[in-house]
């Protein structure tokens, strides 16, 4: 009777965004056909596609699905080589069930009560939050790369971390740069093993993908790939790389200034994130440091920002949070999950060179909020600090001391 109960819960927690992503997903991207059913998940198509070069022996980094370039490291083009032996509506009904299940494992493991309750607001997220929506529409593995984090920094409730916590962050390492930062973080907040886990991970995917492709390996390592398709400065971009480049141009020392500041951010989140996870805030803390790799990265495309399902989960649910921290968050994390600037602003290719100085301001409101946001916790920490310094050692303790 317990195990039907159990299986109960989860088809609630499961089958409600399921359903509504499957309804959706043809509309979310142009190019979608609701009959016969076939969302345009145009990142998906390139996935498949480096699969089936690597099959027939080609080169992953010169060809093209749909005018896009595949530009993530040769690991991942291993991990597409199933989706290729599949016909395209079959992989995207397996892609799309596995990134709704990424998206409730990660509602799950940031507090959210397994039954109807996780399903509902999981169909919730996937009609209001625009990066995960559109991850979904674009058959894009964002979604995936946060729930490998997540599962292993946020473990089930009363459980400690496992041996195997750390392979996560590893592979999605691997898959796509960025999430390395979570395994510096890791060794930061006191979780040396989890830390030294994934660069293991790391390495030894890194190195047989090298092995088997070692051509491939050279040219991604070597950076002798493709930039991809749109600039830095489209408005899409909402990275510090594309506010100093919308803000200054598109030459070498606006571009070198929005890396200095995404590195500044980084070491910054850092030190917040682990003030907060010691705190007990570990939701919290985890969406700093996944939202600091959007801001830092040098092209991170707003269905990039997935993080900010943890940060909305974090403000609307831990009210030990200071009041200033829940409503600047709450703010930046609606503003990141609307996403008026590609509904108001002219964002075909170069349209953003153009730019009014109002059109400027708002197309580069989500990083600098985010700037401040990172700048303000910051300032907090250090007050907090000073005052802890300051503060007068009570009468007990200083005679114990004697």
């Amino acid at each position: 009777m317990s195990r039907a109960r159990g299986a109960g819960r989860v088809l609630a927690g499961y089958l409600p965004p399921l359903l509504v992503a499957v309804v959706a997903a043809p509309w979310i991207i142009a190019g979608g056909h609701a009959w016969p059913w076939h969302p345009a998940m145009v990142d998906l198509d390139v996935y498949r596609e480096a699969g089936r070069t690597l099959l027939t022996g080609g080169d992953i980094y010169t060809m093209k699905a749909g005018g896009l370039y595949f530009i993530y490291p040769p690991f991942a083009a291993l991990l597409a080589v199933p989706l290729a032996l599949v016909g395209p509506v079959v992989a995207e009904l397996v892609w799309l069930m596995l990134v709704v299940g990424a998206q409730q494992a990660v509602l799950r493991r940031c507090g959210i009560p397994a039954g109807w309750r996780l399903g509902l607001i999981g169909a919730g997220v996937i009609i209001a939050v625009e990066p995960i929506r559109t991850t979904l529409g674009y058959g894009q593995v964002n979604t995936l790369l946060m729930a490998l984090v997540v599962l292993d920094l946020l473990p089930d409730p009363g459980r400690r971390s496992g041996r195997w916590h750390g392979v996560g962050i590893g592979l999605a390492a691997a898959i796509k740069l960025t999430p390395a930062l979570f395994g510096v973080f890791a060794l930061v907040a006191r979780r040396a093993r989890i830390a030294w886990t994934s660069a293991a991970a790391f390495v030894l995917v890194t190195g047989v993908s090298a092995a088997l492709l070692p051509g491939d390996s050279r040219r991604f390592w070597t950076g002798d790939i493709p930039a991809g398709t749109s600039g830095p400065q489209y408005v899409g971009n909402a990275s510090l790389t594309g506010l100093t480049t919308r803000w200054f141009g598109t030459g070498a020392e606006p571009r070198v200034a929005g890396l200095v500041l995404g590195v500044a951010v980084c070491l910054l989140a850092l030190v917040i994130a682990r003030h907060w996870w010691l705190g007990g805030h570990p939701v919290f803390a985890v969406a700093l440091v996944g939202l600091a790799t959007n801001l830092a990265s040098p092209l991170a495309w707003t269905h990039h920002f997935v993080w900010v399902l943890p940060l909305l989960v974090a403000v609307l649910t831990d009210a030990r949070l200071p009041r200033w921290v829940r409503g600047v968050g709450l703010a930046w994390a609606a503003w990141i999950s609307i996403q008026l600037p590609l509904t108001v602003l002219p964002y075909a290719f170069g349209a953003a060179a153009h730019y009014t100085w109002w059109q400027d301001l708002l197309g580069n409101v989500t990083p600098l909020v985010g700037l401040a946001f990172y700048l303000g916790l910051a300032l907090d920490l250090v007050r907090v600090r000073f005052s802890a310094r300051r503060a007068p050692v009570p009468a007990a303790s200083a005679m114990s001391g004697r």
